[in-house]
């Protein structure tokens, strides 16, 4: 009886696996959507600054809030980096039992049909 119940949690392992990835997938693409956003405000923003500060130095004047303005938009795009990267959602755990990576909030391990006890899960 136990091979069977090892058949069924794999079978229902793979089903749930399957809608748990496209979850994490949409919401990971959400994520890479910022990021993207973000990484382009820094290359815009660099190269504003770079012109600005080329500007200012022919006319021998000081940095001004037009670059201040424009770094800070950089340092809130990297920030928006970092919380974008933060909020993706791990998919692969390791089961207790064979030690292999299966994906996450399974019930059951994908490989060797164990049940897996959330406490002992690990990214």
């Amino acid at each position: 009886m136990n091979e069977v119940s090892k058949f069924f949690g794999k079978c229902g392992a793979e089903m749930v696996s399957a809608a748990n990835s496209m979850k994490r997938s949409a919401a990971n693409t959400r994520q890479d959507g910022k990021i993207a956003d973000a990484e382009k405000t820094i290359q815009t923003m660099t190269r504003e600054i770079g012109n600005l500060t080329v500007l200012m130095l022919d006319g021998s004047k000081t940095v001004g809030p037009d670059i201040k303005e424009r770094y800070m938009a950089i340092v809130e795009a990297r920030k928006t980096i970092q919380d974008a990267e933060a909020d993706k959602v791990y998919t692969k755990v390791t089961c207790p039992i064979c030690g292999k990576k299966t994906a996450a909030g399974m019930q059951y391990c994908g490989h060797c049909g164990s049940l897996i006890v959330p406490e002992a899960l690990t990214e």
